[in-house]
């Protein structure tokens, strides 16, 4: 008898405990996710890193508001960081201001294309450009303008080490995709800059819908980690399910066209006559491709 009591004291001090940690556990919904406005321009702005003397971001509402995630989780980043989001018919910019009461404090790791910012001060968003919760593609860089993308699959489920920069698709993570865009950086008294532009060919949406959106900072010389959307500990920028929201996007799929000129030549010359002469034979041409999506 004394087992069996033993026995129902243990299970009910068992869901007890799972009870009050499930209580504790972070609870997202649409209501938690904060929703952006992407400003259509007609003139662009100059990709140089400068932002707070463009005229075209000045008239930009920047937004912000980002929260810790390291390591004082829910609590408001303890340096300011301004966003701006724009699109033209052709191309989707984004712009940052990463306030720094400590600018000389600013660390940079590595100057490597795609290296890994995790020990950086540094500036990363994903976008979720079908806004499926699923897929996106990231775009980064630091305070010296180091170009970092990937793409991501699932969520990028299945890298279990948020340290391991995975190549290939291994893991959902695709280190290896390149894609053409364009960043610049400045870094002054206020602390640091960023100016991304992204044609939209580089890019695969459904027009007419909104974006899944989020952005992390990260800012070393508090050992901060913050997000615009916010995750729970343990998760990271992959976790598009719980991204943000980006409306106002007016946009048309750009035809993806891509001309690949090749020459060719070819050098002969009849060996059995006495006064041959070598010739040569030109071949111009080129490869296409036209991708719709």
């Amino acid at each position: 008898m004394l087992y069996y009591s033993r026995t129902l004291v243990f299970i009910f001090l068992l869901c007890f405990s799972f009870f009050g940690y499930s209580q504790t556990m972070p609870i997202s919904n649409d209501m938690d996710r904060p929703m952006a406005k992407a400003i259509s321009i007609e003139t662009a702005p100059v990709i140089d890193g400068e932002v707070s003397n463009d005229e075209v971001w000045q008239q930009i509402m920047p937004f912000g508001n980002l929260k810790q995630n390291q390591p004082n989780f829910g609590l408001p980043a303890t340096e300011k960081t301004e966003i701006r989001i724009a699109y033209t018919a052709q191309t989707f910019y984004v712009s940052v201001i990463c306030y720094d009461s400590q600018p000389d404090k600013l660390v940079v790791s590595d100057a490597r294309r795609d290296a890994n910012l995790n020990n950086t001060d540094a500036f990363i968003f994903i976008l979720d450009t079908y806004n499926d919760g699923q897929n996106g593609f990231v775009f980064g860089t630091n305070s010296i303008g180091i170009e970092y993308d990937a793409q991501v699959d699932n969520e990028g489920q299945g890298n279990f080490n948020a340290n391991r920069q995975q190549g290939g698709t291994i893991g959902g993570f695709n280190l290896n995709w390149d894609g053409s865009w364009e960043v610049q950086t400045q870094v002054g008294d206020f602390g640091w800059s960023a100016e991304f532009a992204i044609p939209l060919r580089t890019l695969r949406f459904q027009p007419g819908k909104d974006w899944g959106i989020n952005f992390r900072r990260n800012i070393r010389k508090s050992n901060e980690i913050v997000y615009w959307a916010p995750m729970p500990v343990g998760f990271d920028l992959n976790r598009l399910s719980l991204a943000g929201t980006l409306t106002g996007l007016d946009l048309k799929t750009p035809g993806n066209l891509k001309i690949i000129p090749y020459v060719l030549g070819q050098l002969s010359r009849d060996f059995t006559a006495m006064d041959s002469k070598t010739e040569f034979t030109p071949e111009v041409g080129g490869d296409n491709k036209f991708s719709l999506t």
